[in-house]
């Protein structure tokens, strides 16, 4: 009866656990640091702020291109509004025809998973985002096909 009780209880963690596993990281108490910083970046690009999106950014900043070949371009305070303002009218949902100021718009809080976070990174949409002593930093976009 005892060995009945405890395999029960060792099926019903286990079910639990398959249910809540991509949302694990949601809890992370790391992870959770992300959201205030996450709102206040949001907050900044919607109102197209790119001051503030300077400063929340680790400078020089990466920029990618699409393939592992392209070269990575460094952006300075100087260069990375224009070029944080080109990256949001690239259309990163191609199926929905959504851009990446689309995608930030429509993720008021990310949902952090295995995909896209891991202690102190996260992705969302084209950026990259570190935490580091000072707290979290956009620290690489990855630019569309035209540049």
């Amino acid at each position: 009866m005892a060995d009945r009780r405890l395999l029960l209880a060792a099926a019903s963690f286990a079910a639990a656990s398959l249910a809540i596993g991509p949302a694990v990281a949601q809890r992370d108490s790391r992870a959770a640091t992300f959201f205030p910083f996450w709102r206040e970046f949001r907050a900044a690009v919607l109102a197209g702020d790119m001051a503030a999106v300077t400063r929340m950014s680790r400078l020089p900043l990466e920029s990618r291109g699409e393939l592992d070949d392209e070269p990575v371009l460094r952006l300075n305070a100087a260069a990375l509004p224009a070029a944080f303002r080109r990256l949001l009218r690239t259309v990163e949902d191609v199926e929905r025809n959504r851009t990446v100021l689309e995608v930030i718009r429509d993720t008021p809080e990310p949902v952090l998973d295995s995909r896209n976070y891991a202690p102190d990174q996260v992705r969302i949409s084209s950026l990259d985002f570190l935490r580091g002593r000072g707290g979290w930093r956009l620290v690489t976009i990855y630019r569309g096909p035209e540049e």
